[in-house]
Formats: structure tokens, C-alpha cells, sequence
């Protein structure tokens, strides 16, 4: 057989289309060098610049901080020889392991990037190298494919006018690494309190890492993601030859020491928060006078810090503490938590601006809606689980007081009263209202929140609730916390914060009654006793709030002229010893009014103004005293909103005063045994038993922490007879002890019987 030879024609046009190919395949090469000789890099745009520092000083002009204004200023830059090589080489093994082989541009890393892109569905990985980030340092523009292209050209021209070592110089000097510190000494400094030159291989390459994301690693907020990435670095480091593996391996088990001592590093939260309140143009460079009054700030840090000492057996790791001037909402003191440099602890974390559950802080809202509606501090709430309410989740393990007037339900924070006012007043109402008053974290349609917001079922920040509260001391107007009193360009343009001081929320007389209530330590006895530890010689308007699982302490508290918020508790979110906020959070608050007496003298209360009245009341019903009544008690209230029905509620019969309940009341006062079926003939009724408590599906959460045989619930029957018998799932009542799940409660008089299923948690 013979074989075909291919015609001399057919090996033409081979050649042809291979000639064609590779001409293709060399063009964009051909036309990316023929642009990058036509034209130069524009070296004089990396000389370094003499900038003005960002300075940020206190009330007494003393500096907070202070820190170079931007990438590439005379005051950070140091000469190569000056940085680490740990630290150059974890820069280039991470970000451009062939810097020194190509000519700006790394065709592998493009096509590496490109088929990652296409493997992601998205823009996500760019190809980069040093000098193509060092074009854009100092040549910055928006992203595109078009200035991604333009990049690529003046990286070619940065390449034949500057060296290797020249190129990463400027990188290092002009890099970000968070926290203000621009540059490698810069950043040396403020994170290892030493210079560049001196940095160890493990502090560099945690520095390497952080340009790349200098939120999103850093390490004082999210040291665990940080130091992942530095591992990375690392092994890149060891593959790549610049590291051996025992370098390696010895560098991930030092542990990291970060500087303490900053003696221009002072209330760091604030000047975080205060600096971000300022417009672009104001951030990098100027002075910053603030508000913060720096001996307050002192005070309060060590407060804080006492506080926390103190409270360290009861599973209270970090607290927050924002103090407001009532007349401009200046803010006076901020500390964020306990150490902003301890990162096991998310120090870095601030307290004051974090969403967090308020608990009952809320409350005060909800009755103060009441009082504009016609309701007084008299009138009475119901504190008692409402027929279909067994099931609701704001019934679940939360004790019944029966009934309270406003004044007593609202300083003794009972949660049933107050989700039944709001059912009164509605929820829109109060989202309206709390929005107004500064709530921006309240973002959920209407439709989603229910009448739980009223026991903190909602994410609040406590600078924004703080500014809120202070409503109750400031005659109705909630304040717009500002921490600026003047920016200064180094130019000399000033800028001043927007004047706006603030909503009215409510009328001065609703509010003044509401500070009324909150200051009022008779009102607060009923629940708490004398176990306030709020003893100032003052009177200050207190508010607490205890989330349901014990994560988040609060304490808020008002004057004429302050205003002070505390939190307490966890970053991670795990709760508390079971300690409620009176212990928690109050401490500090009371700590932070000692220091504003100590320091600008004794707060007051805010004046009483025109429109109230005074009456006495019934301290039972809150009606006008009537004949039976045994006690009266003055009250205060919008004038013409006293009562003037009598009593109903007391009334004589059998030869002695008695008490007749409400119809809602019934059962809660037979349970409690408030009613004495011996006094007086019973009435006919049917004979047969009931079980009154537990009620029918009621909910019981069992405490880990106490004794089962002290958690079994309280049982009574109609009619109340020593000889009913009490069996749970068919054990004697006096032997059984509480276990999750549903269980059946009997009670047997002779031959009648009742049951009711209840469910423990």
C-alpha cells in the first residue's frame, strides 16, 4: 500500500496558519511592549510627600491620637535596608512570588487569575503584581477592564525606571496596615511598639497579611481569621525558599506580643467612632477637637475596669459605657470595653455601638405611649397570664405579680404588665416613636416585631438608645450624640458637626412623670427591695434591662444635664452566671454618676413643669379613695387626668373590709390565697374540684443551677381542702422531681378529679 505525501500546496498553507498563529500569539506581547516605550512612568508621583498628621484631641486639648495622614509621607518612610527582609519576603512570597522575574506584569498569575474568575463566576481574583499595586498607590482609579489594561502598560514603565529593591521600598512604605498606620515602620510601631528593621518572622508575616484586608484581618477584632492567613504566608514562605520548615513551625508556636504601652493611643473606641463621623476629606489629615472631657475618660476607664474585676466570678467579661451632655448631646466619656488590645476578648469590639438585645430598657416608651393616650401613673396593669396567652412565648417562665399600678410596674419592670400596656398602645406606635427618638437598628418591617419588643425583642445599639433615654431628662428631647466640636483642614477650612440637637419625643410632662416613676425608690421596693445599688445623693432616673437568657446587662440612667448607658456581658454572646442587670450593669452606672458629681458637681432632676396635679389614690386600685379603702397614697398626673371614680375594689361585708378582685384577677388571687372563702358564706357553685395553678399548658424552665426538689410548681384547687392529693404522671406529688417534657398533674378529693399538662424546659 502506498502512502499519500501531502502536496507541496497542502504544507503551504500549514505553514500559513502556524505562521498566522503564532504571529497572534505574539501581537499582544508586540503591541504591550511597543506601549511601554513609547511613553514614561511618572516617577516624580512616588516622591515622598511632607503630610500633615491627623490629630485628635480632647476638651483640654490634650491629644488622643495622633498618626501620618496617608501612604508615602516623609514622617513613617524608611529605606529598604531599614525594614525586616522577614518581612520582604513574606510581602513577595504572598503577593508575587516571581517579582523578581518578570517585567511588571505576570502573564502565568493573569491566566491563573482569569481561570479562577471564570471558575467563581466572578471578578473576584485580579493577577496583580507589586508593581502593578505600587501604579496603583500612587496612580489611583476606579476599577475596569480598560484602567486594568492601563495599569499593566505603566507597570512596564515603572519597571525601566525603578529597580526591584526601589519598587518594593515604595510598596512597604506605601502599604496600609489598618489602624491608621501607613507604611511598615508606621505599622511596625503602633502593632509591635518597635521598628521595622526589628520585626520577627512571625510579627512579619502577620504584617504581610494585613494590606490584603485590614478590616477583615485584623488582629485586635478577628485574631483567629488573621492568624490562619499568617499561616498561609507562612507555608507560602517555606514553598517558595525563603523560610525553613523548623523556621516555620517555630514562628506559628511563638505566640504573638502585641504593644500596650501607646502614649498617643488614648480612648481608642471614641476616636474610631469619632473619626468615622467626620467627612472624607477631614480623615487623613488636620486636627479634630472633640468633646470628650479626657479626666472623666480617665475615671470611667477605671471604673470600668474595677467593675470588672468584681464582677468576674459572675461570667462578666466586657463592658461598655457611654456618657451624653443633655444640652448638645456632646459626648462626654465612651469606653468601648475592657482593653481594645485584647484580642482573646474582641477588645477591639465596641460595646457602645454594637447590636445587642435591650431587654426591659425599652419599657419606659411603652408607658410613657400610655400617659399620652389618658392613662396615669395610677392605673393599673395587669401582671397575670390573659386568657390564650399560656402558649405565648412571653409567658414562658415568667413570674406573675398579679396586678401593679403604672408607677410600681414600670420601676419594678414587671414584663406581663408591660406587654399587655403595649397591647394597648400598639406596636406601630411604639416603633414610630422609638425611631423618632434615634433607634436606626429598628429596621425590620412593622409587620415582623410583636408585643415582645416591649421585654427586648429587638437589636439596639447603646450610644443610639442612650441618646434616646435621655428624652426622660431633658424635657421630652432625645439628643443626637456628637463627638466633634470642630474639624480643622491643614489648610484651615473647619468643619462643624450638623446642628441637630435632637426629637421631641414626648411632651416635658410626660416625660418629667416618667423620670418621676424611674427615680422613685418606693416604687422600685415591691420588686427589688433595698438591693438597688443606686445610692447617690442625687435622684437619677433608672432604668435596667436583663435578656431572657442572661447574655446582656443594662443599666441606663438620666439627670437634667447627663445622661449615662452601661452594658454588660460577653462579645461571643454567652451568658451570664444568671446575674441580672441590677447587679451587672447598675454598679457602673452608679460609679459613672459619681464621677460626673466628683467632676462638674451634682447632677439634678429636671424642673417639674406646668399642667401636673397631685391627688391622693387607693394603693391597691389606683381609683379615688373610697369609704372601705384602708390606706391612701398621694400620686401625680396630668392635669385633669385624676381619678374620680371611687374605689371598687374594697368594699365591707360579713362584718369586715374585703378585697373584690377584677374578673381577670380571680384565679391569680385564689392561687396566691388573697381570698378567704371562710369569711364570708361561698357562694353556691357547682362543687366540683379544679385545679386553679398550674395552669392548664403552662411552661416551666428548669434552672440548672438550683435544687429540683425547689423547682417543683406551687398547687392549688377549688374548693382549697386539706384532703386533695397531688400525683404527677401517676407519682405522689411530695416525691417528684422536675424533668423535661409534658407531664400530667391530678388532683383527687373522694371520688372527683382534675388534671392539667404542663411542659418543662
Amino acid at each position: 500500500m502506498k502512502l499519500r505525501v501531502p502536496s507541496r500546496a497542502w504544507n503551504r498553507w500549514l505553514l500559513r496558519i502556524a505562521l498566522a498563529l503564532t504571529a497572534l500569539a505574539i501581537l499582544p506581547f508586540l503591541v504591550f511592549a511597543v506601549a511601554v516605550r513609547l511613553g514614561r512612568f511618572p516617577v516624580e508621583k512616588l516622591a515622598p510627600e511632607r503630610t500633615s498628621s491627623l490629630t485628635v484631641l480632647d476638651q483640654q486639648g490634650n491629644v488622643l491620637r495622633q498618626r501620618s495622614g496617608g501612604a508615602g509621607t516623609r514622617e513613617t518612610w524608611v529605606p529598604l535596608d531599614r525594614i525586616s527582609e522577614h518581612l520582604q519576603d513574606a510581602t513577595v512570597a504572598s503577593e508575587d512570588h516571581r517579582f523578581t522575574s518578570h517585567g511588571g506584569v505576570d502573564a502565568l498569575a493573569l491566566l491563573r487569575a482569569a481561570w479562577l474568575d471564570l471558575r467563581a463566576r466572578r471578578l473576584a481574583y485580579g493577577g496583580s503584581t507589586l508593581t502593578m499595586q505600587l501604579v496603583r498607590m500612587a496612580l489611583p482609579r476606579s476599577r475596569g477592564f480598560r484602567n486594568k489594561l492601563r495599569e499593566m502598560v505603566l507597570a512596564g514603565r515603572l519597571e525601566r525606571a525603578l529597580s526591584k529593591r526601589q519598587i518594593l521600598e515604595q510598596v512597604l512604605n506605601r502599604a496600609y496596615y489598618g489602624h491608621g498606620a501607613w507604611g511598615a515602620e508606621a505599622a511596625a510601631r503602633f502593632y509591635f511598639g518597635r521598628g521595622a528593621r526589628e520585626l520577627s518572622l512571625g510579627e512579619a508575616s502577620l504584617l504581610a497579611v494585613l494590606p490584603r484586608g485590614p478590616d477583615a484581618y485584623d488582629p485586635f477584632r478577628h485574631l483567629d481569621r488573621a492568624l490562619r492567613r499568617r499561616r498561609h504566608v507562612l507555608k507560602l514562605m517555606e514553598r517558595h525558599g525563603f523560610c525553613a520548615k523548623e523556621d516555620r513551625e517555630l514562628a506559628e508556636r511563638t505566640p504573638l506580643v502585641f504593644a500596650r504601652a501607646r502614649p498617643e493611643f488614648r480612648a481608642p473606641h471614641f476616636v474610631d467612632w469619632v473619626t468615622g463621623t467626620l467627612p472624607p476629606e477631614f480623615r487623613r489629615a488636620g486636627t479634630v477637637r472633640t468633646t470628650l472631657d479626657g479626666p472623666l475618660q480617665e475615671a470611667l476607664e477605671v471604673a470600668t475596669l474595677e467593675h470588672l474585676k468584681e464582677s468576674a466570678h459572675l461570667g462578666i467579661s466586657q463592658a461598655a459605657l457611654v456618657v451624653l451632655r443633655n444640652r448638645d448631646g456632646a459626648v462626654l466619656g465612651f469606653v468601648g470595653s475592657r482593653d481594645y488590645f485584647d484580642a482573646k476578648r474582641n477588645g477591639a469590639t465596641s460595646g457602645v455601638l454594637a447590636r445587642q438585645r435591650p431587654g426591659s430598657t425599652l419599657k419606659p416608651f411603652v408607658y410613657a405611649l400610655a400617659l399620652e393616650r389618658g392613662d396615669a401613673p395610677a392605673t393599673v396593669a395587669f401582671d397575670v397570664v390573659l386568657p390564650g396567652e399560656v402558649r405565648s412565648d412571653h409567658t414562658l417562665d415568667v413570674k406573675q405579680h398579679g396586678f401593679a399600678r403604672y408607677r410600681e410596674a414600670l420601676a419594678g419592670s414587671y414584663n406581663l404588665a408591660a406587654v399587655h400596656t403595649l397591647a394597648r398602645v400598639g406596636v406601630p406606635a411604639l416603633l414610630k416613636r422609638l425611631r423618632k427618638a434615634g433607634l436606626k437598628t429598628l429596621d425590620w418591617p412593622d409587620e415582623r416585631y410583636g408585643v415582645n419588643l416591649a421585654i427586648g425583642e429587638a437589636e439596639v445599639r447603646l450610644l443610639e438608645l442612650t441618646s434616646a433615654f435621655a428624652a426622660f431628662g431633658n424635657m421630652g428631647r432625645a439628643v443626637s450624640a456628637t463627638g466633634v466640636t470642630v474639624a480643622l483642614s491643614p489648610t484651615g477650612t473647619a468643619w462643624h458637626p450638623p446642628a441637630n440637637t435632637g426629637n421631641q419625643v414626648f411632651s416635658p410632662r410626660i416625660a418629667w412623670l416618667i423620670f418621676d416613676i424611674l427615680s422613685d425608690p418606693d416604687a422600685r421596693r415591691p420588686m427589688f427591695g433595698d438591693r438597688v445599688p443606686l445610692h447617690l445623693p442625687f435622684p437619677v432616673a433608672l432604668k435596667t434591662g436583663t435578656t431572657r437568657a442572661y447574655t446582656d446587662n443594662w443599666a441606663l440612667g438620666t439627670t437634667a444635664e447627663y445622661t449615662v448607658g452601661v452594658w454588660a456581658g460577653n462579645f461571643d454572646g454567652s451568658p451570664t452566671h444568671q446575674i441580672m442587670a441590677m447587679r451587672g450593669a447598675t454598679p457602673l452606672l452608679r460609679a459613672a454618676f459619681a464621677a460626673l458629681a466628683a467632676r462638674f458637681g451634682d447632677p439634678t432632676p429636671p424642673p417639674r413643669p406646668d399642667g401636673i396635679e397631685e391627688a391622693d389614690v387607693c394603693p391597691l386600685s389606683g381609683m379615688r379613695p373610697g369609704p372601705h379603702c384602708p390606706a391612701r397614697k398621694r400620686e401625680r398626673f396630668l392635669m385633669g387626668t385624676a381619678p374620680t371614680e371611687p374605689c371598687t375594689w374594697h368594699h365591707h361585708a360579713c362584718g369586715r373590709i374585703q378585697v373584690r378582685y377584677p374578673e381577670v384577677l380571680e384565679g391569680w388571687a385564689r392561687a396566691q390565697g388573697l381570698t378567704d372563702p371562710h369569711s364570708c358564706p361561698a357562694p353556691v357553685g357547682d362543687g366540683r374540684l379544679r385545679i386553679v395553678a398550674p395552669a392548664d399548658g403552662a411552661r416551666f424552665t428548669i434552672d440548672p443551677h438550683r435544687p429540683l426538689e425547689r423547682q417543683v410548681p406551687p398547687f392549688r384547687a377549688i374548693p382549697s381542702d386539706a384532703r386533695v392529693s397531688w400525683r404527677i404522671d401517676g407519682v405522689d406529688a411530695g416525691t417528684w422531681r422536675p424533668s423535661r417534657g409534658e407531664h400530667v398533674i391530678e388532683a383527687r378529693l373522694g371520688q372527683a378529679v382534675d388534671s392539667v399538662r404542663v411542659l418543662f424546659e
